[in-house]
Parts: C-alpha cells; sequence; structure tokens
C-alpha cells in the first residue's frame, strides 16, 4: 500500500476511535491521552488544568478530571461532589471512573449512566437505560449491544462469506505452522502478555515450528499509533495487522474483519494449527476460522478475564457487587463453552488448570505451559551495583533497593509496599545501615502510577522512591537486576490466586531474591517440581507482614546468597526451549485429531 494511502487509512482510524471517545466518554479520553506522557509531565498537567479550572464559577467538573489525572483520587471527589449542582457532564464521567455511581442521578446524561451501569457489569441495563431514554438507535447503543450479544449463550461469529476447506502438507515432511491470534504485541506494547507471546513465538521458532501472529482490529491504531506498519518482523517473527477500511461499527463487525483477515494469512501461509490466546474475543475468531477451513484450534488461557475486571473495582464494595454481575457470569459462561469446544487447552498454572476443570473443561485435553525464562539470564552476573551504573544517576550505587519491574495497577498491592517500606524507615528497631540505604523502585506505569507517587508523599517518603516510568523491555531486565530484592505484593483477590505472573521467575533467572504475597498461583510460580520454595512469603494485603518478610532478607546477606542459587535452580527448569515441547505435543495432537494427558509438569 503506498505510504499516502497508508496514513490515511491509519489517521481515519484513529479519527474514528477519537470522534467515538469524543462523543461517548470525553474525560475517558483525556485520561487515556495523558497516560502516554511521562509521569512528570502527566501530573504537571493534571494540576495545572485543576487550578486554572478552580478559578472559575461551574469549573468542579473540569477540576475533578485534573485531579484525577494527577492522582489525587480524594480531590477530584471532591470536586465531582462540588460540581453535582452544576450538572456537569465532565464531573460525572469522572465519577464514572472513581467507580462512583451513587453521584449520578437523573439530570446525568443516558450515555453517562449507561457507562455507569456498564461499568458495574449491568450489561443489560446499560442498553435498556439508552433505550429508555429514546437513544436505541445510537452508535453508542449498537455498540453495547453488540459486545452484549457476543457473551450470549453460545453466540458464534457468522460463517465467513469466504473460505474453502484447507488442506495443509502433513507437518511430518515439513515445518509445522501456526497461526496465533493475539491482542496486542511489541513493539507497540511492552506487557507481559505481549513479552510471553513474543518469547513463545521465537522459541517455537528455534525448535522449528513457523508462526505468523494476528493481532485484533484496529490494533495497533487504535491505541494511538497511527504510523504503523500492517507488518512488523521483530526477530524474524511476523506480527500481522488488522487494518481495515472503514473499521467495523460494532464489536461484531470488527471480530468478522478479523476472521477476514485471518483467512487470507491461511491462504497464503498455510497453517497446520490455530493458536488462540486470551480472552473470548480471540477464541471467537479462531473458531470460525477453524469452522471455514477445518484447520484445528487451540485456545491457550492466561488469564480470567472477569477476574482481572473484578480486581480493576476500587473498593470492596465495588468488588462484591462486580463479582455478582451479569457482565462476570456472561464471561465465564462463554469463555468456559469456547474452551470446551476447543480441540485443545493450554494454560500457566495448576491454578487455573483446576478453575477450567470445574467449569467443564476435560483435564486430559489441557496442557500446562507456564511462564518461563530465556536461558541466557541464568548466566548474567551481574550485580545490582553494576547495573545501576547502567541505568540511573540518581540510584545510590550502596542502596539496598526493593520494588519490582511491572505494569502500576492496583491489584498489583504497589501500596502495601510503599506502607512497609514507610514502617521499616519508622522503625528505630531497624539498623541504622538498613534504613540509611532503603529505596523502593518501581518501573512502568499504569493507572496507579499517580497515586502511589501522592501515597509516597503522604508517608513521607518521596524521597526514597524512584519511578523511572515505562522503559523498553532491552532495559527492564537491567532494572530487575538493579534491584537486591524482588518484590511482587499482589492483593488477595480472585485473579491473584489464579494467574502467575511473569516477572517472579525471570528475577529468580536473573538471581535476585524474591518476596511474593502468599496466595496459590504466586507460590507455584516460586516452587521447583518437588514443591520446594525458593521465594519467600509475605501475607497479601499486610503492610507489616511485607515489611518483616523484605527486613528477614535485607539484613542477611548470607540468606539472600542462597535464595539467589535455589532460584536459579528453579528457573533451570523454566526455560523456553524446555517448555515448548508441551506446545509442539499439544499441536500434533490435535493435528492427529487425539488427546493426550498433559497437565502434569513432566
Amino acid at each position: 500500500m503506498p505510504l499516502t494511502r497508508h496514513l490515511r487509512r491509519n489517521m481515519r482510524l484513529l479519527s474514528h476511535a477519537v470522534g467515538q471517545h469524543l462523543l461517548d466518554d470525553p474525560a475517558l479520553l483525556a485520561i487515556q491521552v495523558s497516560r502516554r506522557l511521562p509521569m512528570g509531565a502527566r501530573r504537571f498537567i493534571g494540576r495545572a488544568i485543576r487550578t486554572a479550572a478552580a478559578r472559575f464559577p461551574r469549573g468542579d467538573g473540569v477540576a475533578a478530571l485534573g485531579a484525577f489525572m494527577a492522582g489525587h483520587e480524594s480531590t477530584a471527589l471532591g470536586h465531582v461532589v462540588a460540581a453535582r449542582k452544576e450538572t456537569s457532564r465532565t464531573a460525572a464521567e469522572v465519577a464514572v471512573l472513581l467507580d462512583r455511581p451513587d453521584l449520578l442521578d437523573a439530570s446525568t446524561p443516558a450515555g453517562t449512566r449507561a457507562r455507569a451501569l456498564w461499568a458495574r457489569g449491568d450489561l443489560s441495563g446499560a442498553v435498556e437505560a439508552l433505550e429508555s431514554e429514546g437513544r436505541g438507535s445510537t452508535a453508542q447503543a449498537r455498540r453495547l449491544r453488540s459486545e452484549l450479544e457476543l457473551l450470549e449463550d453460545g453466540h458464534r461469529l457468522r460463517p465467513p462469506a469466504s473460505g474453502a476447506a484447507h488442506s495443509a502438507p502433513s507437518p511430518e515432511r515439513e515445518r509445522l505452522r501456526v497461526l496465533h491470534l493475539i491482542t496486542n504485541s511489541l513493539p507497540h506494547t511492552q506487557s507481559g502478555y505481549a513479552l510471553r507471546t513474543h518469547n513463545v513465538l521465537t522459541a517455537l521458532d528455534a525448535c522449528g515450528i513457523e508462526s505468523v501472529a494476528l493481532t485484533r482490529t484496529g490494533y495497533p491504531v487504535m491505541v494511538g499509533k497511527p504510523l504503523c506498519d500492517d507488518e512488523d518482523v521483530i526477530d524474524e517473527i511476523r506480527y500481522r495487522r488488522t487494518l481495515p477500511s472503514p473499521l467495523g461499527a460494532t464489536a461484531e463487525d470488527r471480530l468478522a474483519q478479523q476472521v477476514d483477515e485471518a483467512l487470507r494469512i491461511v491462504a497464503e501461509f498455510r497453517p497446520h494449527v490455530l493458536h488462540a490466546t486470551t480472552d473470548y474475543r480471540n477464541a471467537l475468531v479462531a473458531q470460525a476460522v477453524s469452522a471455514a477451513t477445518g484447520i484445528p484450534w487451540i485456545l491457550e488461557v492466561r488469564g480470567l478475564m472477569e477476574k482481572t475486571w473484578i480486581a480493576s473495582h476500587r473498593s470492596e464494595a465495588s468488588r462484591a457487587v462486580a463479582a455478582r454481575s451479569e457482565k462476570v457470569r456472561r464471561t465465564i459462561d462463554a469463555e468456559a463453552s469456547l474452551a470446551r469446544e476447543a480441540d485443545a487447552v493450554v494454560t500457566l498454572s495448576r491454578t487455573m488448570a483446576e478453575v477450567l476443570v470445574e467449569r467443564g473443561v476435560s483435564r486430559d485435553r489441557i496442557t500446562l505451559v507456564p511462564n518461563g525464562v530465556d536461558t541466557r539470564l541464568l548466566t548474567e552476573q551481574r550485580t545490582p551495583q553494576e547495573a545501576r551504573a547502567r541505568l540511573h544517576p540518581s540510584l545510590p550505587a550502596d542502596a539496598l533497593a526493593v520494588g519490582a519491574v511491572s505494569a502500576l495497577v492496583d491489584y498489583e498491592g504497589f501500596d502495601v509496599l510503599l506502607r512497609a517500606v514507610a514502617a521499616l524507615l519508622a522503625d528505630g528497631d531497624v539498623a541504622t545501615e538498613v534504613r540509611d540505604r532503603l529505596v523502593v523502585v518501581l518501573v512502568g506505569d499504569g493507572v496507579s502510577a499517580p497515586g502511589l507517587r501522592a501515597l509516597a508523599e503522604e508517608l513521607g517518603i518521596e524521597d526514597r522512591l524512584h519511578m523511572p516510568g515505562r522503559v523498553p523491555a532491552s532495559r527492564g531486565r537491567t532494572w530487575v537486576q538493579a534491584l537486591d530484592v524482588v518484590i511482587v505484593p499482589r492483593k488477595d483477590l480472585e485473579v491473584s490466586r489464579t494467574v502467575t505472573p511473569q516477572k517472579p521467575v525471570e528475577a529468580l533467572a536473573l538471581g535476585r531474591p524474591v518476596v511474593v504475597s502468599d496466595l496459590p498461583a504466586l507460590r507455584e510460580s516460586v516452587q521447583d517440581a518437588h514443591g520446594h520454595l525458593a521465594g519467600v512469603l509475605a501475607a497479601p494485603d499486610d503492610h507489616e507482614s511485607l515489611a518483616a518478610a523484605i527486613l528477614a532478607v535485607l539484613e542477611d546477606e548470607s540468606r539472600r546468597r542462597a535464595l539467589s542459587l535455589e532460584g536459579r535452580t528453579v528457573a533451570a527448569e523454566r526455560t523456553w526451549p524446555a517448555l515448548m515441547r508441551r506446545y509442539e505435543s499439544a499441536y500434533r495432537a490435535v493435528i492427529r485429531g487425539d488427546n493426550e494427558e498433559t497437565t502434569s509438569d513432566e
């Protein structure tokens, strides 16, 4: 596609996304744009907006938005309350972002009330709110109705208009080929999901399995990357994009566009297997392509979507409402139905496998492929001081640095870490050497970042907190090495009990002691095949327990050395090349049309 046509198409897609947000949710659009700025700039702009808006009559709505952007949620809430008499749409939008639907009333625009209901998981109620106000034919109503229909019992995408039966030559006579259907990827997204995908694809390639990955419709243009290409090649792995013009008006339309693009890749690439990765939307695409071509498909369940969504709510009461919601019930049913229909299922942990079995997936169709590590990490011997010299002049060489490289979201529990560090600094019984050298390093970004900075100021430890923001994946490893102890203080939520993160096993491979919350999935991430722990456990949501665990490691250098050696031993069992044999066995089983019991770690 000529460059000018390519850019015109991408700009149309981006304009569509921006226009949709301006009509539906301008406050959220402002927040999303601000999150692409460095943290310092985001906080500065937010404060400036709040200060300027507060000077004007009826300015509380915009002031609330500025305070929220700067991470001062209690201040934002105060402005929202003050703006109720103004009937401010912006204030109402911020109330939704704050998870406070109780601050909305009958004067709130129907579109905002619908979003509040949707955010609480009342999907049918959101659609009815628009229909009852005569807005059932609006673009917003059509989009919500389509998303609701995708979650109806047994719903499948319409059969593609084209897609003849497919017959690839036997993989016994040539390289096995797999088409992966994924949500996002490198180089545009630096998440655990994207990094695992790339590690898997490069490791599969190294053992002779060829892959092409197709991302969701509109990505990455719809997340603010209009200069992207139709295909990225990274480490010889091809990432194809679904960038149609025009963009489908509804969720189902966009999935149909992804199916069409997948069928074009099938005709060109001739894969032996389709491999869909969380969530149900990728599974729907894989199922439709399989139905059209006869290619077997696998579903990889990396997380339980509804549990992550519940954890995103801000209060215990709100999470309880979310857990009982229509959205949770429908999501569980949809994902379980698709997992049962897939030719095989891959998941990351025994804990998650048990959940799938409870939902009706046959145990002998589940393959465990836990998070793995690059074998090169096992031999790197860089000390924290050597890593710091490469990274950050403001991070003292002699510091005792605790923290993580992570998405900064609430359920990760970094507020608990800050309170633990504040407690250690205030404890006169802690050795002076530890108190004087202790710092916290949180590398990454996310919705909780401004609030964590504000909490550090409130606790009086802002001078001990280093937050360099989002960093390239190539530097993330060095930041892990710059830590004396890696902390994974996830909160006691369903998502934390079932989903194993990537960061503990990578830290173990790099020889860093790890402290994790004592939750099933996290225990599993720091255990060897015989159940021996190579990390330290702390009670979740308990800053005193976390402080004690951190102190026990920091005060005992010999224990840190022992944990480093034990961690590398555990990580050596989980190298990506070793784990790829499990994928290959699953692929060949579905090609043959048989099943093998693969839930063991052998």
